[in-house]
């Protein structure tokens, strides 16, 4: 089964905010403090506290005795082998946590919103997410961009692979009437046959995201995290 929960960052009051920082280990502490905003080191500190909330329930234990250990390519999984897999993502007010048994995957969500370097950023896709995108009328294509975007983070979150795996180098659809799939992957003959690619919506207010997994199909059941109500009981 495929978990995902979401975080409103902005409902969270000021105790409950310190209480989550309490169970941060010292390096993401560090981390946290590193933040100029704000707003993004609440959202840093609501989407790895969060984390630790999640794993507490799922596999008992304190939230903050979690010890973590980064991939070759620096991505984030428990110390200990239990076959337990998770990714994370936060932008804006809202933090996405997904959590699977024995299935690495990734997710992403992003706040929709002005680029002045997006058309920079397309050229540097997969010429055929290049060509849908660039066809796309101003009104549509922000936001094309964007789901487009979430759905190439969650595929390479899953692979492990972060800025190894060059943009160009793998396409997912990108068009406003296309379903999500993962339509080509250097190394995999047939990528939309053997990924699942999953459209979120996180949030009203312009938020979209994404979910992917090298699974044939997969249902994500998906919740809302109130920090308050999991540090209350």
């Amino acid at each position: 089964m495929v978990r995902c929960w979401r975080i409103l960052v902005d409902g969270i009051g000021s105790p409950t905010r310190h209480a989550l920082f309490d169970f941060l280990d010292d390096e993401e502490r560090r981390r946290a403090l590193r933040f100029v905003r704000d707003a993004d080191q609440c959202s840093y500190t609501a989407a790895h506290a969060g984390l630790r909330l999640i794993l507490a329930a799922a596999l008992g234990g304190e939230p903050r005795d979690f010890t973590f250990s980064r991939g070759e390519f620096g991505k984030p999984r428990l110390a200990a082998a239990n076959g337990v897999e998770f990714n994370m993502s936060h932008s804006g007010g809202i933090v996405l946590i997904a959590l699977a048994s024995a299935l690495p995957l990734g997710v992403d969500v992003e706040a929709v919103r002005p680029l002045a370097d997006r058309s920079d950023i397309v050229r540097s896709l997969h010429s055929g997410e290049a060509r849908d995108l660039a066809g796309l009328p101003e009104a549509e294509a922000e936001a094309a961009f964007f789901r487009c975007w979430t759905r190439k983070e969650a595929v390479v979150k899953a692979l492990g692979r972060g800025m190894d795996l060059e943009l160009d180098r793998y396409r997912v659809s990108a068009r406003p009437d296309d379903a999500p799939a993962v339509l080509a992957l250097e190394g995999e003959p047939a990528p939309r046959d053997s990924w699942s690619l999953i459209d979120l919506d996180p949030a009203p207010g312009g938020y979209v995201g994404a979910i992917a997994a090298r699974a044939k199909r997969f249902t994500p059941s998906c919740r809302t995290l109130d920090p308050a109500a999991a540090l209350a009981g």
